[in-house]
């Protein structure tokens, strides 16, 4: 599976500024971490695929609603530029609309399980940039009160197993030697999604399918460090 190019981009860019910065400045060489960040979201719009096997219009789309964002991490600095971490959260929104739709009352999240690389210019203080990214896999999930196309509906929820990847960048406010604030930028990509109906009557297909997804976030972030 293919990454965004702009994802590559940057995580060579970071790397190639960490390389290059000295390393005699304060370090936090040894120091695990937990981070916890809260914020909203904007996905993109995405394709509907398929719909228990109802005849679709060519390009149907679903559009989402703004939404929230929680993350939380714990990692690990390798050097006092360069950070491990697994990170996990929720990215939920309400569905908006669906092309063809008669009756759209349903939500849909992304739950991620990402294994990141974190880097960070060495040499700030209290106003430190960083920069990363990481990939894993993405659970996302459909819980519909009912979707209506056609002469089809559903109701109820299900999840699914994808490959995702993301990119980050912040800025983080040392607050002490242990505690700090961050505004951070994430943007997530997760692969099309597929769930089936527990029971289906009078229907060609068992199947509800989404496109690939792509959202933004903005969140604050606190970390504590051990």
């Amino acid at each position: 599976m293919k990454m965004n190019v702009g994802l590559w981009r940057i995580l060579i860019a970071c790397g190639g500024l960490a390389l290059v910065a000295p390393f005699g400045a304060q370090a936090q060489f040894g120091q695990f971490y937990v981070k916890a960040d809260l914020g909203g979201e904007w996905t993109h719009d995405t394709g509907l695929k398929e719909f228990f096997g109802e005849p679709l219009t060519s390009g149907s789309k679903v559009k989402f609603d703004p939404g929230a964002r929680f993350g939380i991490a714990a990692g690990y600095y390798l050097t006092h530029w360069l950070a491990v971490e697994a990170e996990t959260g929720v990215m939920a929104n309400e569905i908006d609309t669906i092309t063809d739709a008669t009756r759209v009352d349903a939500s849909f999240s992304n739950v991620p399980l990402l294994f990141n690389v974190r880097f960070q210019c060495p040499h700030a203080d209290r106003l430190v940039p960083y920069c990363g990214g990481g990939v894993g896999a993405s659970f996302p999930v459909i819980d519909a009160e009912k979707i209506e196309i056609g002469g089809t509906s559903m109701h109820g929820s299900d999840s699914d197993a994808v490959f995702a990847y993301q990119a980050l960048a912040g800025l983080r406010y040392k607050l002490n030697s242990r505690m700090g604030l961050s505004l951070e930028y994430h943007y997530f990509h997760a692969d099309g999604a597929e769930w089936k109906a527990e029971f289906s009557e009078g229907t060609s297909s068992d199947r509800l399918r989404f496109g690939a997804t792509e959202t933004h976030a903005v969140s604050i972030a606190f970390d504590f460090h051990f």
